[in-house]
């Protein structure tokens, strides 16, 4: 008998806390949205109290960058758009921009390392395949191979020079 009234009761604990998570719920939504209006409320009254030099400023910020958010570039590897210029390589045929993941992976496929070889990025554009003696030491390695993927000599690509402008557009 007495289980039966504790299940009643454990019962009605429960749906007492759901109640009360529901209403905290609903509470905290309410203050976030209070929140979100009044920012845009404080946000308005400061573009109000600028001078229309700085309204112009600000409106060119904001062009600039939604056209850098804009600027959709897909990866010639994997045809998936590149969401992170700023973490892209170029291309070695094209010198378009490629998500530096796929070029890792393209050389890893070409490579083929063998067991304790690993393909890593070097730097300067440059990739390598390291040896290492024990697997658990990542500190000591011998370089097999050195890949170079951005030459040095080359062009820069001008996807990079478009980043860069519209990046200093913004201030």
């Amino acid at each position: 008998m007495s289980r039966n009234n504790d299940r009643r009761r454990s019962s009605k604990n429960r749906n007492w806390n759901n109640s009360n998570n529901n209403r905290n719920n609903q509470n905290n939504q309410r203050s976030q949205n209070d929140r979100n209006e009044r920012d845009r409320r404080q946000q308005d009254m400061r573009r109000r109290a600028l001078t229309p030099e700085q309204q112009k400023e600000i409106a060119e910020n904001e062009n600039a960058i939604r056209e850098f958010k804009s600027n959709v570039t897909v990866c010639e590897i994997c045809g998936e758009p590149i969401q992170e210029l700023s973490s892209a390589i170029n291309n070695k045929n094209s010198g378009n921009p490629v998500h530096f993941d796929c070029v890792l992976n393209k050389i890893t496929e070409e490579e083929k390392p063998g067991p304790n070889e690993k393909v890593t990025y070097i730097g300067n554009g440059k990739f390598a395949v390291l040896y290492f003696e024990n697997v658990h030491d990542m500190r000591h390695f011998t370089i097999r191979k050195t890949i170079e993927w951005e030459s040095r000599e080359s062009e820069r690509g001008q996807w990079r020079d478009t980043m860069a402008g519209l990046y200093s557009q913004v201030k």
